[in-house]
């Protein structure tokens, strides 16, 4: 009787640890599309000559097709934001993407560093809240800087709010 107690735990904390690993993952996987919708939006507004119009149009399009299919996260002021994520961050280019090998060119355990441009990946530790938040640092050394302490020491997108509200950097 005494050992069902600990089997209990430690099966619990499988658990707990395995639906922490999906969430992250997917979480990470989210960061990485938004990035390519917004690099296949700037790339498809750049063969219309970025006419504000045509821009509008677009999105308002792309939205109602998405929406009608996926049904909610995609409205013009979310594809307005992955356009804008990709343009903050357009040096980390996620070459040859395909969902499959995702996991190949972003390894967990071997990420660059926001600093360094070649590096192609964005942290599986940093929600879409996080980087949202890290998009409105108009600074570069500032928001690289949010990014790796954000990283580094677990912040909670709240945490990383206060941060940078508090001008730590």
């Amino acid at each position: 009787m005494s050992t069902e107690p600990e089997l209990f735990g430690k099966v619990a904390q499988i658990l707990e640890e395995a639906r922490s690993s999906v969430v992250r993952t997917v979480n990470h996987a989210m960061v990485a599309a938004y990035w390519l919708i917004g690099r296949e939006i700037v790339e498809e507004e750049q063969k219309g000559k970025r006419r504000a119009e045509y821009g509008d149009r677009l999105l308002q399009d792309l939205s109602s097709r998405l929406t009608e299919r996926f049904e909610k996260g995609f409205s013009v002021i979310n594809l307005k934001l992955f356009r804008k994520f990709y343009l903050v961050y357009k040096e980390r280019d996620i070459k040859g993407y395909a969902p499959r090998t995702l996991s190949q060119h972003c390894e967990t355990g071997n990420l660059p560093s926001p600093l360094d441009s070649r590096g192609d990946c964005f942290s599986p530790a940093l929600s879409w809240t996080h980087y949202r938040l890290l998009m409105r640092v108009e600074s570069e050394h500032a928001r690289s800087f949010y990014e790796i302490e954000a990283e580094r020491q677990r912040w909670s997108s709240r945490q990383l709010e206060r941060q940078i509200n508090s001008f730590l950097f």
